[in-house]
């Protein structure tokens, strides 16, 4: 299900929700590059939270995307596991048991 951002693009700046989804929030990153860059072309300081919460978005958008790709990574791993073969995976349990014997025996 969708979230929707409201006509208020300022308030959902200032107050955006992690449960937002990444196109949502580069939204919101970009109506803030452009309410900073307005106040530049007008030659005024933006206000502190501008600054604050363009790099909220940065850091959320970037964990979002990790966390996007960390889960299709295991979910690729687990496709490769569950093609794998009996023998494939009996060889591969042999060679994780030697490696345990061997790091307890040294």
């Amino acid at each position: 299900m969708r979230k929707v951002i409201s006509n208020n693009m300022l308030a959902n700046f200032k107050n955006f929700s992690d449960h937002l989804d990444v196109d949502e929030l580069i939204a919101l990153l970009t109506f803030g590059k452009a309410f900073a860059a307005e106040f530049e072309s007008l030659k005024l300081e933006a206000p502190e939270y501008v600054g604050v919460q363009i790099r909220a978005l940065k850091r959320e958008i970037s964990a979002k995307i990790a966390d996007k790709r960390e889960a299709e990574r295991k979910r690729i791993k687990a496709q490769l596991e569950a093609l794998k073969t009996p023998s494939e995976r009996r060889t591969e349990l042999a060679e994780r048991l030697a490696t345990l014997e061997k790091e307890m025996a040294g």
